[in-house]
């Protein structure tokens, strides 16, 4: 309801400009107009004056009510001057008539002498006037009314006004003339019907009971039985008319009064004179020709009410209420009295509207709070259930501190409907905050599924040994190092972080996790790899030196002593063969480097064997006939070593080398060695290896015999 008001109240504003409202112009403003005999509240009238008020941290709002041609309007003018006058809180005895002096602008109360009431339904003075209490600004609120149960009145009208004007003041002044009689109890049938709904509604329990109105002065005027049997003038005087007299003719009425506000005076105003009846309006007043007595009872009377510190404040439940919450407070009031045509569904509605109030109040805070977790800009939080338990604690809070009369009555259900609200609200911001956690979990799977995907891309070469792919460990570390910063970059840019700091580490180390083994199992299955490499290496090292020596042997075998130049070219052609044949098998993935280093360590083995052929070649060439004596002499010992078997080998192939002659003992030589040496070495298990050795480096053989 106030959304508008909040808009407008809210302003910044320098706080010396509050300060200057005691010297502003003003004048009456219509705030509530009667039309029909329903209220009509001028929201904008009263949010111009309230917006005024916004600075200061507590109002006051004086009312007076009564019937027409009493002076109402002529105190509420007195009370103008009081509050704006220059020595206001610093005043001297008889202060009055100085006061009256002071030329003041802006205009008053309109107070002139008529026979029809002046004033229609509810004015406002239109500037708050500001006062000091304690260093504190307070904005005080000057409010008149049309005169009650007069000819253009009705008795219900006049009731609605009455009310309206004591709900929402903090100081209502009942203008009473002379004394109380029979028609001003008539007249003031509401406090009787107050009182009575109040206390049911507070279900007669003086703790619960929040009285609805806050503080009653009944203003006696022209107060003339001041006798010894009489009251004598004044505050005194008037406490024990009210508490004696009044309670004796009217007890009705004196506990009704007690029942709805909770402070309830009374002052006995002597007759101004006839000066002040006579003045035809206010400003024809000289305050200096009024009766001695009466201006003496008037300057106590403001005095004691509205000197610094003594002005009464509007609050409700305890607590000072601001501008923004006196125009929620109008309002409900006229809600209520349009919507009801009795007081006792006036006192329910009023309630009611409290304490829905109330609950929009604390409803409001709690989702505030809430919202503000479960922003779609913010991530998932883990202790909104944690936060939900503060802020409806909060909530509950405000909403029993929140002004509220009948409590006794509807503070229970207000409040079950309060938890029940938040218990449903709740229900959806767990959601809200549920579905941030899914989404981004989603997100974050996606993300990781990604990643892998990259990181598999990136770590490729690791997969390739059966496409002759060959790495070196160095190889596998960088590959491995930057597959890996692929794969997590990948994951940062494409995480969701609205499910929280925890969701996106667990998805983190899951990536981690899984292509930190995966890195593993290629690690393995690279070295591996490599090792299986070594050995496939190895091998062909020996097929290819065993075919080289094998062909080489067999050349020599069927060609006897070979020309040295010619020997050299046929096992550089052969060499060139063989090495082309190596570089066939060797991976085309494992580098370059890699290969030509094989390449040449396997020319260095062909270049040493070549070597062995060129000298065996050599030898074959000077041999002599001392030799075949030397070979003879083998002979013998591989019969005393080698046994029967061997006596007849040997001795055949000896006698194959003496009869071939001195030409061909090259070749009887590699027989008798080709055929000797494996049986030479059967035999060692029998003879011993000495033996063995003894005869090989006999015949200028110098390999070893293991």
């Amino acid at each position: 309801r106030s959304s508008d008001l909040s808009a407008s109240l809210d302003d910044e504003s320098n706080e010396d400009d509050f300060d200057k409202l005691r010297d502003a112009p003003g004048c009456p403003e219509g705030i509530v107009e009667i039309n029909k005999g329903q209220m009509i509240l001028n929201e904008k009238a009263l949010r111009r004056i309230l917006k005024s008020a916004r600075k200061a941290k507590a109002v006051a709002v004086i009312s007076i009510a009564g019937a027409f041609r009493r002076g109402k309007s002529f105190l509420l003018n007195v009370f103008l001057r009081y509050l704006r006058y220059s020595k206001y809180g610093r005043l001297e005895t008889h202060w009055l008539e100085e006061c009256w002096k002071e030329k003041l602008c802006g205009d008053y109360f309109v107070s002139e002498r008529n026979v029809d009431s002046v004033t229609k339904g509810v004015r406002m003075w239109s500037q708050p006037i500001s006062v000091k209490v304690d260093n504190k600004n307070i904005a005080v609120l000057i409010m008149d009314s049309q005169g009650l149960f007069d000819r253009g009145s009705s008795a219900g009208v006049s009731s609605k006004i009455f009310s309206l004007t004591s709900f929402v003041s903090s100081w209502q002044i009942v203008n009473v003339g002379n004394q109380f009689d029979d028609r001003d109890s008539e007249n003031l049938q509401a406090f009787t019907e107050f009182g009575a709904i109040v206390h049911e509604s507070a279900g007669n329990d003086e703790n619960e009971s929040e009285k609805i109105f806050p503080r009653v002065t009944f203003l006696i005027r022209d107060w003339q039985n001041t006798g010894s049997k009489g009251f004598a003038h004044g505050s005194e005087g008037g406490r024990k008319y009210w508490n004696t007299k009044v309670k004796e003719l009217f007890p009705d009425l004196h506990k009704s009064a007690g029942n709805c506000f909770r402070s309830v005076n009374c002052f006995l105003m002597p007759h101004p004179g006839k000066h002040v009846v006579k003045a035809e309006s206010f400003t024809d007043i000289d305050i200096g020709k009024a009766d001695s007595e009466f201006v003496d009872a008037l300057e106590k009377f403001v005095e004691s009410s509205l000197a610094p510190g003594s002005i009464p404040l509007c609050e409700a439940g305890g607590k000072l209420i601001t501008a923004k919450m006196l125009f929620e407070k109008f309002k409900i009031a006229v809600d209520s009295f349009q919507k009801c045509n009795d007081l006792v569904s006036f006192v329910s509605a009023t309630a009611q509207l409290q304490h829905q109030k109330a609950l929009d109040s604390a409803f409001e805070l709690y989702q505030l709070e809430m919202k503000a977790l479960v922003s779609p800009e913010l991530e998932y939080d883990s202790r909104l259930q944690e936060c939900h338990n503060q802020y409806k604690a909060e909530a509950l809070s405000v909403f029993e501190r929140e002004p509220k009369s009948c409590r006794g009555t509807w503070e229970k259900v207000f409040r079950d409907r309060l938890e029940g609200r938040i218990r449903e609200a709740n229900v959806g911001y767990q959601a809200q905050n549920d579905k941030k956690k899914a989404d981004a979990e989603i997100a974050n799977q996606k993300a990781f599924d990604v990643a892998v995907k990259k990181f598999e891309e990136k770590i490729l070469p690791l997969h390739c040994y059966g496409d002759k792919a060959f790495l070196t460990p160095k190889a596998i570390e960088k590959i491995k190092r930057e597959a890996e910063d692929v794969a997590l970059k990948e994951f940062d840019d494409r995480k969701s972080n609205t499910g929280g700091p925890s969701v996106v580490k667990e998805y983190r180390e899951k990536l981690t996790n899984a292509i930190g083994k995966r890195s593993v199992e290629l690690t393995r299955h690279a070295l591996k790899t490599e090792d299986d490499m070594k050995e496939f290496i190895k091998s062909e090292f020996k097929r290819l030196l065993k075919e080289y020596v094998e062909d080489m042997n067999e050349y020599r075998r069927k060609n006897g002593h070979v020309e040295e130049e010619r020997l050299k070219g046929v096992l550089s052609d052969l060499k060139e063969k063989l090495l082309n044949d190596f570089k066939a098998t060797m991976p085309e993935k494992g580098g370059e480097l890699y290969r030509q280093n094989n390449v040449e360590r396997l020319r260095t083995e062909f270049d040493n064997a070549s070597k062995q052929q060129l000298e065996e070649n050599q030898l074959s060439r000077s041999f002599n006939y001392k030799e075949i004596v030397a070979l003879a002499a083998v002979g013998g010992v591989v019969i005393a070593v080698c046994g029967p078997a061997a006596v007849v080998a040997a001795g055949v192939e000896i006698g194959i080398g003496a009869v071939v002659g001195a030409g061909a003992i090259g070749s009887v030589t590699s027989g008798v060695i080709n055929w000797a040496k494996p049986r030479w070495l059967r035999s060692v298990e029998k003879s011993g290896r000495s033996v063995a050795r003894k005869c090989l480096q006999f015949i200028g053989k110098k390999e070893k015999v293991d």
